[in-house]
C-alpha cells in the first residue's frame, strides 16, 4: 500500500486560493448577485486569520482534511484509503482524533489516540500556516496508523505460516 504524502508547496498554493475566495466572498457582503461556485459551500471556509484551535472551527478543519485529499497532488492518500478527523466532546474539553479508513481489500478503520483541541496544528499559526500545520498533522497521523496496520498484517501472516 502506498503511503500518505503531503506536498506542502502545492498545499500552500491551494489553501491560499481558498483563503482568497473566502475573503472576496466576505467583501461582497453576501450580495445575491454574487455567483458562488457550486462547490464553495463544501470547501473549507478559511480566512487570513483562521485559527483551527478556536471554538467552532471543527467543521472547517474536517472540510480542510477531506477536501485536500480530493485535490490532485495536495494530500495524496494511500491506495484504497483516506484519512478523516473526528472531534469528540469528552465532557471536559473537546478533543480530536484521526481516522484511517481502508476500503479494500477489506474495510477497516484505525483510530489515533485522542488529543486536546488546543494542540491541533501548530502554536500561534493562523491562516495558510495554520492550514498547512493541520494537513501536515493529518498526513503524519495517517502514515503512523498505516504503519501500525501494516505491522499487524505482517505479524499476523508470520504467525499463520506453517513451520518448515
Amino acid at each position: 500500500m502506498t503511503s500518505f504524502r503531503l506536498d506542502e508547496e502545492a498545499a500552500r498554493d491551494w489553501v491560499t486560493g481558498l483563503i482568497i475566495a473566502y475573503e472576496l466572498a466576505g467583501l461582497n457582503g453576501g450580495d445575491d448577485d454574487f455567483d458562488f461556485d457550486s462547490d464553495f459551500a463544501s470547501t473549507p471556509q478559511l480566512g487570513m486569520d483562521w485559527r483551527p484551535r478556536e471554538p467552532g472551527q471543527e467543521d472547517a478543519v474536517a472540510a480542510l482534511v477531506r477536501c485536500a485529499q480530493k485535490q490532485p497532488g495536495i494530500l495524496v492518500p494511500a491506495q484504497n484509503a483516506e484519512v478523516a478527523i473526528e472531534f469528540v466532546d469528552d465532557g471536559d474539553d473537546w478533543s480530536y482524533r484521526f481516522l484511517f479508513h481502508v476500503r479494500a481489500p477489506v474495510p477497516v478503520t484505525l483510530i489515533s489516540p485522542p488529543r486536546e483541541v488546543y494542540r491541533i496544528g501548530e502554536d500561534r499559526a493562523f491562516g495558510v500556516d495554520a492550514a498547512i500545520g493541520v494537513l501536515r498533522e493529518a498526513a503524519s497521523a495517517a502514515a503512523a496508523l498505516q504503519e501500525r496496520l501494516e505491522a499487524f498484517v505482517e505479524a499476523s501472516t508470520r504467525v499463520r505460516r506453517p513451520a518448515r
